[in-house]
């Protein structure tokens, strides 16, 4: 198979574990300009100002819009499409090939500025917030209308920095899970059922223990119900070590780890649509800017296909998970 931007081993790379980095997805002066226009629709929606620090008390300022100013038009690169379609299938992304028409590229958004999410806390792993993304349509395993989810990034970050929380492998688990529902579920209902079904995604989100109320926190009854009297320091590092530190195998055979990703302005991590992923805490106090994309594909996945060469990896990544390739 002919790929135009990534090699060989990165699209393995997303068929076995979920997701691969793109440097230089677009270019880093025009992320930063695109950071700069940030800055202001910050400054008009808080009390947070660029150049006083001391204004930064708001751990996350939340932008739920999406922009496409001439900055951001340049970030919609032939790279980064072809990357996107390396992965889905050329032809096939409904926003940039529609129906043969020109491209309708939309804009980037939406954008939770972390400042400093839960810089209180010891750093760990969280127990709430892990889904895969969708809410806006019913999920089947052939879904068309999340195509990948791309994590575009317009600025610096690091370790501890804010990048997201991914699950590698979990894309397979979610894979098996959607087959065996063929009905389809929404996707509230189908993190829930699936969370308090597997044992590694049970103890991660804390599913046995969780509670409603504390779904809009990401570290809500982080260190609840504890067997003992082990510190939050303690708690903080067991969670570590379990989930980013050493591989879990199923029992299906899938390796599943927690990873923090982390990149530079012009980057973009391009993800399987059905990879866990979280938000993480904000340790060093640099604003992290960074949206999620969602790159719908023109017609239901085809997991049946009569030619071989047809599959696109995205199509492989479910087939291999569901025992067919």
């Amino acid at each position: 198979m002919t790929y135009k931007v990534l090699t060989e081993e990165q699209v393995e790379h997303f068929i076995e574990r979920g997701w691969v980095k793109l440097e230089g997805a677009f270019a880093r002066e025009d992320a930063l300009e695109a950071q700069d226009y940030l800055w202001t629709e910050v400054e008009k929606r808080s009390g947070v100002r660029k150049d006083d620090r001391a204004t930064w008390t708001e751990p996350l300022v939340q932008i739920n819009e999406t922009f496409l100013t001439p900055a951001f038009a340049r970030c919609n690169t032939a790279r980064l499409g072809d990357a996107i379609e390396d992965l889905i299938g050329h032809g096939r992304w409904a926003n940039r090939t529609v129906y043969g028409e020109t491209e309708r590229l939309g804009g980037f958004g939406w954008w939770p500025v972390n400042f400093s999410l839960n810089a209180d806390q010891p750093w760990t792993v969280p127990i709430n917030g892990w889904h895969w993304d969708g809410i806006h349509f019913k999920h089947f395993v052939d879904s068309p209308e999340q195509g990948l989810l791309c994590l575009c990034l317009f600025s610096d970050i690091t370790h501890q920095g804010g990048g997201t929380f991914i699950v590698e492998g979990s894309h397979k688990v979610v894979a098996r899970f959607l087959e065996g529902r063929p009905e389809g579920l929404e996707l509230g209902e189908a993190i829930g059922e699936l969370n308090r079904e597997h044992p590694y995604l049970r103890e991660l989100t804390g599913a046995d223990r969780r509670k409603d109320s504390d779904a809009g926190d990401i570290y809500a009854n982080q260190y609840a119900g504890a067997p003992d009297a082990r510190s939050a320091e303690e708690i903080a590092k067991a969670r570590l070590d379990k989930f980013m530190n050493n591989d879990y195998v199923d029992a299906s055979g899938t390796t599943l780890r927690v990873l923090e990703t982390t990149g530079g302005p012009g980057d973009a991590i391009l993800c399987h649509p059905f990879l866990y992923h979280s938000s993480s805490q904000n340790l060093i106090g640099v604003p992290r800017f960074m949206c999620n994309r969602t790159t719908p594909v023109i017609e239901r996945l085809n997991l049946q296909r009569e030619n071989e060469t047809d599959y696109s990896p995205l199509e492989i990544s479910i087939r291999k998970a569901l025992g067919r390739q």
